[in-house]
């Protein structure tokens, strides 16, 4: 028989699906950890567009999202969808 040695096992994350949609509906999935930080998914997507990252915002559920935020912390689930959309300067004086 085994015995419990009264070690408790590192609580594994589960990892789930999220997509990040462009304007012209084109869909990338990334399958990540509750606690993997957003400005890794923004890079990722950035470099699979060939696009500035900084040249992009990223909306959930009507917030624009930051760099440092994670999946977790603004209460994503499984399949949520990213709006990420170009950002556009502009209206000045010609």
């Amino acid at each position: 028989m085994a015995e419990d040695s009264g070690e408790t096992k590192p609580k594994v994350e589960q990892a789930f699906q999220i997509v990040v949609k462009d304007q012209t509906g084109g869909e990338v999935h990334f399958k990540v950890k509750p606690t993997t930080k957003f400005g890794k998914i923004m890079a990722s997507y950035a470099a699979n567009k060939s696009v500035d990252q900084k040249s992009i915002k990223f909306i959930f559920d009507g917030s624009r999202l930051h760099e440092n935020q994670t999946p977790e912390g603004v209460g994503m689930e499984s399949d949520d969808c990213i709006d990420a959309m170009i950002e556009q300067m502009g209206g000045g004086k010609w």
